[in-house]
Order: C-alpha cells, then sequence, then structure tokens
C-alpha cells in the first residue's frame, strides 16, 4: 500500500522539463568543480605556508660570527732602476800644507844697569832757583879695555846731552804723590843718538809725573850710541832714574 502511496506522491507531480534537468546538472558540476578548486587552494597554501615557515625558522638559527679579516700584507717596496752612472770626478789634489814658521818667544828684556840719575831740586812747591839743579854728573863706561885685535872693542850708549831738573816741568798739584820718590824708565838709543821709546820700569805714586819724564827724556837727552866689536853704532837701551826731593 506504501509503494502505491509513493507512486501516487511522486506521481502527483509534474515531469522535470529537458532544460531544467540541464541547469541542474550544470549547477551540480560547477559545484562539485568549486568544491575541488577549494580543496586544492586549502592544500596548496597549507603546503606554501609549511615551506615558508621552513625557510623562515631556516634563517632564523644564529650564524657564528664572522672570522676577522687577515691583517694588511706589508707592501714589498720597489727598489727604483738604477741610474746611469756619472762621469768619473776630477781627482782631488792635495793642497801642500806649509809648516808655520816657528814662533820665537818674546822675552822681556831686562832694564839696562841705571847709567845715571837726575834730580830735581825742587819738586814744584816753590819758584825755580838761580841754581842749576842737583843733578850729578854719571861716570860713563868708557870704550872698554884693550884686546889683541884691531878694533876697540862694544861699547854703550852714553848720554852727553839734556837733563830735568827744572821744578816747573811738573804739576804743582801731585807734589806730595812724588816727595821723596822716584820713578825708573828704559830708553831706546837709536844709531843717531836720539831717544826713539820710553817705557816705565819701575813706576812712582805718580803716573803723571812718570809719563811727563818719559816725554821730557825723549825730547832733550842726546847720546853718544852704542857700538859693536867693529866699532859700528848699533841701537841699545838706556836706563835712567829721575828722583824728587825738596831743597
Amino acid at each position: 500500500m506504501s509503494d502505491i502511496l509513493a507512486s501516487t506522491r511522486f506521481g502527483d507531480r509534474p515531469a522535470l522539463s529537458r532544460r531544467t534537468r540541464l541547469w541542474l546538472l550544470l549547477a551540480v558540476a560547477l559545484l562539485h568543480v568549486g568544491l575541488g578548486f577549494a580543496i586544492l587552494t586549502g592544500l596548496a597554501s597549507g603546503a606554501i605556508t609549511l615551506i615558508q615557515d621552513a625557510a623562515t625558522a631556516a634563517y632564523s638559527v644564529p650564524l657564528d660570527p664572522p672570522a676577522p679579516p687577515p691583517p694588511p700584507a706589508n707592501p714589498v717596496p720597489t727598489p727604483e732602476p738604477a741610474g746611469d752612472e756619472g762621469a768619473a770626478a776630477k781627482r782631488a789634489k792635495p793642497k801642500p800644507v806649509a809648516a808655520p814658521p816657528p814662533q820665537i818667544p818674546n822675552k822681556a828684556m831686562a832694564a839696562a844697569p841705571v847709567a845715571s840719575t837726575g834730580d830735581a831740586t825742587k819738586s814744584g812747591a816753590a819758584g825755580a832757583g838761580s841754581g842749576t839743579g842737583g843733578g850729578n854728573a854719571g861716570a860713563g863706561t868708557g870704550a872698554g879695555g884693550s884686546g889683541d885685535g884691531s878694533g876697540s872693542g862694544a861699547s854703550r850708549a852714553v848720554k852727553i846731552a839734556g837733563d830735568i831738573t827744572a821744578t816747573r816741568d811738573y804739576p804743582a798739584r801731585t807734589r806730595n804723590l812724588r816727595l821723596g820718590k822716584s820713578v825708573v824708565v828704559v830708553l831706546t838709543v837709536g844709531t843717531d843718538g836720539r831717544v826713539h821709546g820710553c817705557r816705565i820700569h819701575q813706576a812712582s805714586p805718580d803716573p803723571e809725573a812718570d809719563a811727563i819724564t818719559c816725554r821730557l827724556a825723549t825730547e832733550r837727552f842726546r847720546f853718544r850710541p852704542a857700538t859693536d866689536r867693529a866699532g859700528t853704532p848699533i841701537a841699545s837701551e838706556f836706563g835712567w832714574q829721575q828722583r824728587w826731593f825738596a831743597p
């Protein structure tokens, strides 16, 4: 009876048209295609995600620090090419060295013995008197002893003219310095009998009077020049002492 009812139920409905059945089949096919595409797309995206995660995990592994770069090698200097050889230099000639002449020590000559002395009767405190002064005549040294030869022997210079006796020759303001004192000078006598030089051998307390003595002796004194063994005049030194005293 149920079969009869079923057939009756379905038999009451009108049959689907051919066009409707085609649209239904097309819809079912599209549904299957969409489900298949969805399934395929979901699986593929999962696979890609796994691959990306795996790749990301690989890059997240910590790497060892890089090794330090090797030290730079010392550059090897490139030798410069040797230049052309220059021309040979001229041979040096040593300059002859002449030995300096030997130096002869200049020994100070000792003063000659005082041949005579001069005396000023006054030291400048009073006017000049009428006398000729207090100078004494000096004894000459003579011509020397006679020998076996034909010459007369060497002789020393002898003072033959000139004196320093006037008180006006010396300044009065320094009288007390030279009173009772004396100065010794050494005169250089030339072959002409004149004085060509004077130096102080023993100074007095009055330097000005010493200089005046040298000047006056050079101007006033005259000598018979000294001679050698052959009798030829030669230059020599003559000592002179000038004294000052009160009358």
